[in-house]
């Protein structure tokens, strides 16, 4: 019943994202877990219940925090889907915080190479998507690869600061020097590969990077998620929610290196072609390297073996400024797009093939 009880105020410290609750999930795992190892007795829980009755008591009455998110929190939301996955997002950290990252990200690809094909409607899209583009590609040995992959990548993520302090041994980087070549320009990369690795090339290089990114459906997790790309860990990046023109604008008239990936399907945007088929492709990126007057650096991360991964960097595009502002984003981004298409040709397997990209 204490466990119980323990279990529900987390829950509801969780619900109301008070910043208390991560710790109280974590003291409750551990609870838990030295409770089933060594059998102790649950008196000593008593002093922490009460700690936890205040906290969940105190919860309970202040405002719901003014959280971004994309979409208006129903009470179901709130109480049960979202913090069931910041619950299940801190257990999984809980389990593996102290597994080696190769191990970890063995056991990753194992799990999703498995379990990826039995979620009926990624797996449908998956599929769906391949046989567009791909088709020799559209069989079970090769679909096992990428949810390996992606599993491996999910994982990962956990162990940033991993890949943070031990760089030299996980991390390759090829043709680095270009991030040198222009003492200004946008970034930007397809979904392939573990992209967050990216911000680790800015340390200690002299220049500051924006990242874009597109808020996370569950606000309670979006921290968790970012923390897979660096952010609190990475000095040199700081995090922009993708949409909000004026901190991007800042960014560029600060002298920053902007990274904005186009590489999703944006409503309403132009259909351009994506590897011989037809996608939605935003004009952001081509409309900022024109009005700025900024090349544009393509890269991506590879992985080489394991939990081992190269950050390569690929080409410089130059968009042509005609004067014609719509015929010239619209040529740009084909041209970006199909560099990139250049890049996911080579490795398919790195692709994120479950996602949406072609509607």
């Amino acid at each position: 019943m204490i466990t119980l009880f323990l279990f529900a105020c987390t829950w509801i410290c969780t619900a109301k994202a008070v910043k208390l609750s991560g710790a109280m999930t974590y003291v409750l795992f551990a609870f838990i877990l030295l409770t089933a190892i060594f059998h102790i007795d649950f008196v000593y829980l008593l002093p922490s219940a009460a700690l936890y009755a205040i906290a969940a008591i105190d919860a309970a009455f202040i405002p719901w925090s003014k959280i971004e998110s994309d979409t208006p929190r129903t009470n179901i939301k709130r109480w049960w889907k979202h913090p069931r996955e910041l619950f299940g997002f801190r257990m999984i950290n809980a389990l593996f915080m102290f597994v080696p990252l190769p191990v970890l990200s063995w056991i990753g690809g194992a799990v999703l190479e498995r379990v990826g094909p039995k979620i009926k409607r990624r797996r449908h899209l998956m599929e769906k998507n391949l046989n567009r583009i791909l088709p020799d590609c559209a069989n079970d040995k090769f679909m096992r690869r990428v949810w390996n992959n992606w599993g491996r990548t999910f994982v990962e993520g956990i162990k940033f600061s991993t890949y943070k302090t031990k760089m030299n041994k996980y991390i390759t980087f090829r043709n680095k020097q270009m991030l040198h070549k222009y003492p200004q320009f946008l970034l930007t990369m397809p979904h392939f590969g573990y992209m967050g690795l990216m911000s680790l090339s800015f340390s200690n290089s002299g220049l500051v990077v924006g990242v874009t990114y597109k808020h996370a459906r569950n606000p309670l997790t979006n921290d968790i998620i970012l923390k897979n790309y660096g952010y609190g860990i990475v000095d040199e990046a700081h995090f922009i929610p993708v949409g909000d023109a004026i901190p991007m604008i800042r960014a560029l008239r600060n002298g920053e290196v902007l990274n904005i990936n186009p590489d999703q399907r944006f409503h309403g945007a132009p259909y351009l072609d994506f590897m011989g088929v037809p996608a939605r492709t935003s004009t952001g990126l081509a409309n900022l390297a024109i009005k700025f007057n900024l090349p544009i650096l393509l890269a991506h991360v590879e992985r080489t073996h394991g939990a081992h991964h190269e950050i390569v960097f690929d080409e410089f595009i130059n968009i042509p400024n005609t004067g014609n502002k719509e015929s010239d984003e619209i040529n740009g981004m084909k041209m970006v797009n199909d560099a990139m298409a250049r890049i996911i040709r080579k490795k398919p397997d790195e692709y994120l093939w479950m996602h949406r990209r072609w509607g």
